[in-house]
């Protein structure tokens, strides 16, 4: 490994570099400070557009009052009163809500004051009125109306209403005029903080264009050293891969002969226990019961050990693989899978798969066992579908699920065991292994490809 001397940077160059940063934190805060006072104006100026709305708002609602009680004075009719019994009860909340937005300013809530005054007298105006109608009738109303009683208040609220709209509408240019000018300034300092920032930064590129044609000698050194190294990385590599292809042929011979033996050997000891257990079992039952009960049940952990054994075989090498073929095995495989995860399995493979040789059966039946047991683990999926069929190329293995899907560079984490000894089955046939995100980017896709056994007979 090329490893280059190391030295401080000049003084001048760390002392540019700090100066750029520093001016471009300071316009960064600069203009932060400009958002935050961009932000308290607008929220000032829409609380202003709120005060003008609630004031407009209780104009409203005591003309809307007094019109309303005029409908009821000629029709008799209470439905009229609406508007009025609404105001009573909407305009305590809209000067509380007034107070609250005019807090600060000492103008206003005088203003206000007067309002929430010269409203509830009109409404105690208008309720005196009512009363009278009600007690008198229309003739006493005609003469408190020709009166005028009620209309110079009326006038004065109207009046209010107009000097507090205009002073919030003073209060909004005066901040907006005021806005502007803080920010024309900060634009100003801005555009003179870019310009140094510009100027070292034209500098720094001054120096980086001096120091390239320095680097690029040092360039082609490690460029030259790097191909020699990948070079060896890639003939280290095969050598691995050719290394685990082997293992996993020779994995499978030991699974297989180590499953006979088991199957054998173990299978015929263990039944031939099991008949003298039984044999004897059957005498103690008359001579001596207890023993005979603690007999059935050293036979029954004998029985247990059998399918022990039996789960044991099955796991190393499938007898079913065997005996009825790739298309058996594989179907059984899947029902036991759906039956103990509950992911949906669907099977979609030709009868005349039997009769291809046990090699390729086996890399097949390893990699759909190896993908199932993937799925449960990180897919997350509630079906799967295998397809498998043969053309005169080769055989070819799909395998999709509807889970959440794999991630890119699953291939290339050094934990992904499972990932690698499929693929290096399929290597070790000449074949080829793929895998990706299914259909409309959902879920996940296994393709294997092994070609004919004429195509791979080297690399078996």
């Amino acid at each position: 490994m090329i490893k280059l001397p190391s030295r401080p940077l000049p003084f001048y160059i760390n002392f540019l570099f700090a100066s750029c940063v520093l001016i471009l934190v300071g316009n960064a805060i600069s203009l932060f400070q400009n958002l935050q006072s961009l932000k308290t104006t607008n929220n000032l100026i829409e609380q202003s557009w709120r005060v003008i709305d609630r004031l407009q708002y209780v104009n409203v609602l005591v003309m809307d009052a007094e019109s309303s009680t005029r409908g009821y004075f000629m029709s008799a009719d209470p439905v009229y009163l609406g508007p009025w019994k609404t105001a009573k009860a909407e305009l305590g909340k809209e000067f509380d809500g007034l107070e609250q937005m005019l807090s600060q300013s000492q103008s206003q809530m005088k203003n206000l004051a007067q309002l929430r005054a010269l409203a509830r007298t009109k409404l105690e105006i208008i309720e005196e009125a009512i009363k009278i109608y009600q007690e008198s009738g229309l003739d006493e109303i005609m003469k408190r109306a020709k009166a005028g009683k009620g209309r110079e208040v009326m006038d004065d609220l109207r009046l209010l209403v107009v000097v507090m709209t205009h002073e919030q509408n003073e209060l909004q240019t005066a901040r907006k005029t005021r806005f502007y000018e803080e920010y024309k300034d900060a634009v100003l300092v801005g555009m003179a903080t870019n310009a140094i920032a510009i100027l070292i930064l034209i500098l720094f590129y001054r120096l980086i264009y001096r120091n390239i044609s320095k680097r690029l000698n040092t360039e082609k050194a490690l460029l030259c050293a790097n191909d020699t190294l990948e070079s060896t990385v890639l003939a280290r590599t095969e050598q691995l891969s050719v290394l685990s292809r082997h293992l996993i042929n020779v994995a499978e011979e030991e699974k297989a002969k180590l499953a006979r033996e088991l199957h054998d050997e173990l299978g015929a000891s263990l039944t031939a226990i099991n008949m003298d257990i039984a044999a004897v079992a059957q005498q103690l039952k008359r001579n001596d019961p207890p023993l005979s009960k603690q007999l059935d049940r050293a036979r029954q952990t004998l029985l247990e050990t059998v399918d022990l054994k039996r789960r044991i075989v099955e796991n190393l090498r499938p007898s079913v693989l065997d005996n009825l073929g790739l298309s058996t095995s594989l179907r059984q495989h899947c029902e036991q899978f759906q039956e103990i995860t509950g992911i949906q399995c669907e099977v979609n493979i030709p009868e005349d798969f039997d009769r291809i040789d046990s090699i390729r059966s086996i890399t097949l039946f390893r990699i759909t066992q190896e993908s199932l047991t993937n799925i449960v683990k990180y897919a997350h999926a509630s079906r799967v579908e295998i397809f498998l069929d043969k053309d005169q190329a080769g055989l070819r293995l799909r395998i999709y699920d509807n889970g959440i899907g794999i991630p890119k560079d699953a291939l290339t984490k050094p934990k992904s065991h499972g990932l690698t000894g499929m693929r290096e089955r399929t290597l070790l046939l000449g074949g080829t292994f793929t895998i990706g995100r299914g259909d409309n980017h959902q879920g996940t896709r296994i393709e294997v490809f092994i070609p004919n056994k004429s195509d791979s007979d080297e690399n078996v």
